[in-house]
């Protein structure tokens, strides 16, 4: 009979640890599982944005963005030489410098992850047909003549009123000078603000 209760035991552990190893590599199978699709997702995912990149360069290159892309870094070298007329004498290191930094050859490719960043593939071939469109060519032909003219009303309704802003910086100004003042005196009692500098 002791015997009939230790093969019972024997057997029932046996079983026991059966079943915690099924269940145990079950639960292993469905953590590789979903691993597995993890990496699936992750790899598609690479996959879209890589397309979604080759796309936008290919959009970049069918709207000729290179050459908007000059004119507008010219349009900025002309402003700010018709701003100060010293530095036209400087013009040709302005538009190097220009260049060296923000040149298109350095520009391209992150334009082309901001435009693969906010569009699928699908939706920059979209974009590049519609700029195959007689609407979309004229379109891309006054894209910088209505950013510039914008900018030019913009500034037309803001310069009759350039002195009523400057009155608000110069209070904001006056009262972060005046608040830094006093919470100067409470944080360092005892020090007076000309020695805080040396």
């Amino acid at each position: 009979m002791l015997r009939k209760g230790v093969c019972g035991v024997i057997l029932f552990c046996a079983l026991s640890v059966n079943a915690v190893a099924a269940t145990s590599v079950e639960t292993n199978s469905t953590k590789n599982d979903m691993n597995v699709s993890k990496i699936k997702k992750s790899v598609k995912k690479k996959e879209e944005l890589k397309t979604s990149l080759q796309e936008a360069e290919k959009l970049l290159d069918e709207i000729n963005l290179e050459k908007v892309y000059k004119a507008a870094v010219n349009n900025s070298t002309y402003r700010l030489i018709r701003a100060n007329s010293k530095f036209k004498k400087v013009e040709g290191k302005i538009r190097s410098f220009y260049q060296k930094y923000i040149g298109w050859d350095s520009m391209k490719k992150d334009l082309a992850k901001l435009y693969a960043k906010y569009y699928t593939a699908q939706e920059l071939r979209d974009i590049a047909a519609f700029y195959k469109t007689k609407t979309g060519k004229k379109v891309l032909a006054t894209m910088g003549k209505l950013t510039y003219e914008g900018q030019m009303i913009t500034r037309k309704k803001l310069e009759p009123h350039i002195a009523e802003l400057r009155k608000i910086l110069d209070s904001a100004m006056k009262d972060d000078t005046s608040s830094n003042t006093r919470k100067g005196k409470k944080e360092n009692p005892g020090v007076s603000n000309d020695n805080k500098h040396k």
